[in-house]
């Protein structure tokens, strides 16, 4: 029996999916981000589903934690390096910093995108309340991201039971609420997906008055 292929061009429009068509993949850094987070709430959607339905918790559903909370925390980089990539000549135009693109995309570092994201916003003279009780200050987002990146440095902790030394990837009985986990997040990603468009349009306008005004010298 021959074998088939995994990625086949079978004509099933409903089954098959098409990616890269936009030949532009350094511009869909919030696209990626976004379809993790979404499958991500569809993941503990589920789990949410089954609790109301009153059907007991398996001991597998804690382990459904490993993919989702992997998955919100990779949307939460890719949208953050996304920030960064789109507000990256704002910075330059500020005298604020210069982005090396190829260490950016190298980064797992949570912390070292948190840092590059207050310059970002501190060149475009961004607000940081985002009207929630865990994001209404500057403090409030360095909390939430100084926790995950403790747990979760090099973006592997959630993907393999043990570290590179051969030892347990989290604490022994690690023990979290994974929907507050969740929603907690839910509140942020939004917020960098809205900051990536504005970046965008704060140049495109920046670069119009910039035009503008040398055609008037």
């Amino acid at each position: 029996m021959k074998r088939k292929k995994l990625f086949i061009k079978d004509g099933k429009r409903d089954e098959t999916v098409v990616l890269n068509f936009q030949k532009t993949p350094e511009k869909e850094f919030t696209l990626y981000a976004e379809a993790y987070h979404q499958v991500a709430k569809e993941a503990v959607s589920v789990l949410e589903r089954n609790k109301q339905a009153g059907i007991p918790k398996l001991p597998i559903d804690d382990f459904c934690a490993y993919p989702i909370v992997f998955l919100y925390r990779h949307a939460l980089e890719l949208y953050m390096k996304s920030v960064i990539l789109v507000g990256a000549p704002m910075l330059e135009i500020k005298n604020v910093d210069k982005i090396d693109r190829n260490k950016l995309l190298d980064t797992h570092s949570l912390d070292s995108l948190r840092q590059k994201i207050e310059k970002v916003c501190m060149a475009f003279e961004w607000d940081w309340d985002l009207g929630t009780p865990q994001f209404k200050t500057l403090e409030g987002f360095r909390k939430i991201i100084s926790e995950l990146h403790q747990v979760d440095t090099g973006s592997s902790t959630f993907r393999y039971p043990l570290d590179k030394k051969g030892k347990a990837s989290l604490p022994f009985n690690f023990e979290f609420n994974l929907v507050e986990f969740c929603k907690t997040l839910d509140c942020l990603l939004p917020v960098l997906e809205s900051a990536t468009y504005a970046a965008y349009e704060n140049l495109q306008l920046y670069a119009e008055i910039m035009s503008e005004f040398n055609n008037e010298i």
